[in-house]
């Protein structure tokens, strides 16, 4: 698996979302924008 450079890793923090629990994730319909 290759690893994410700088600009790729802050894409994919940019949209990431957080539960009040502390569980991290991400709308399929960001990702999809996101990977093009």
């Amino acid at each position: 698996m290759s690893k994410l450079i700088a600009k790729e890793y802050k894409r994919f923090e940019d949209i990431k979302n957080m539960r009040e629990n502390g569980l991290e994730f991400w709308s399929a319909r960001e990702l999809t924008l996101a990977l093009d």
